[in-house]
């Protein structure tokens, strides 16, 4: 009897395993495969998620985060009423899914979605997406990041508009003039290293017309804006104050029309405007 029972019971395990081999079909009909299961936080709909997401066909691999952006992204799970008519396959997954888990969903190649499929991959029948959840950020924790920024915002604001106003008056002082034409007030020159040319770096920063009215600011958005150094990627001011900076520092940068859009204008910014920022290099 013990040895039947056993019999039974290791058939039993088997069959298990295969099913989990197999995986579940999910809500919209994806087949889902769990790898790992920590009992970490479940995220919900309306909240984000930060994923490292990883898209084959076949062994092949067509597009990754690490690979595409840098390293994991941020995923906002839509609410069921908002959800699109083809609901994609990683929000299904999340679902299913903890802190600290990996799993594997697969999706059925279909006329909509062979359009979009390489021509040496016509043969391919599904597409692979190996996930992995790195973190789920909650509403409340979202409500909290953004009255911290909002609070950050409205500090590097009324110190922008005082520096501003002062500016304007002409009696702003500790403020130097480069070979170009760049006009800076360092604050903070900085304690780490020095920012090197072509190296990424992250800034936040807070950019306003001479009267004090800001266009746009990296704060609201709470998170710095990255970008390579010196390689003219950003204004030519812009560029050579950041290089005037360590990490750690920070500063003000007036920056003429002829470093910055010229005879053209840019979106909220006039033409031959000069544009005043205030920069953190992180």
């Amino acid at each position: 009897m013990r040895n039947v029972s056993f019999f039974a019971l290791a058939l039993g395990l088997l069959f298990l395993v295969a099913c989990q081999n197999d995986g579940i079909q999910t809500e919209h009909g994806f087949r889902f495969v769990s790898h790992t299961s920590k009992g970490g936080t479940k995220p919900q709909p309306g909240e984000t998620v930060i994923v490292n997401a990883y898209t084959f066909i076949g062994d092949s691999m067509i597009s990754s985060t690490v690979k595409n952006y840098g390293g994991p992204q941020e995923y906002n799970l839509m609410t069921k009423d908002k959800l699109p008519k083809r609901v994609p396959a990683l929000y299904d997954a999340v679902l299913l899914m903890g802190e600290g888990d990996s799993a594997t969903i697969y999706q059925t190649i279909d006329t909509f979605l062979r359009k979009y499929i390489p021509p040496t991959m016509k043969d391919a029948k599904e597409v692979r997406y190996e996930i992995s959840l790195v973190d789920v950020v909650t509403q409340a924790e979202k409500d909290k990041s953004k009255a911290e920024a909002d609070a950050l915002l409205e500090g590097v604001k009324s110190k922008a508009e005082s520096t501003v106003q002062s500016y304007a008056s002409g009696k702003l002082a500790g403020l130097t003039t480069t070979g170009s034409g760049l006009k800076v007030l360092i604050e903070d020159k900085g304690s780490g290293a020095a920012v090197n040319k072509g190296e990424k770096v992250k800034v936040h920063y807070y950019g306003c017309l001479a009267d004090g009215t800001m266009f746009d600011n990296s704060y609201q958005r709470g998170e710095p804006y990255e970008f390579p150094a010196g390689v003219g990627q950003m204004i030519k001011g812009f560029d050579e104050g950041v290089m005037l900076l360590n990490h750690g520092g920070k500063g003000f940068f007036f920056i003429p029309s002829s470093l910055g859009y010229g005879d053209s204008a840019n979106g909220p910014i006039p033409a031959k405007a000069e544009l005043i920022f205030f920069v953190e290099v992180l």
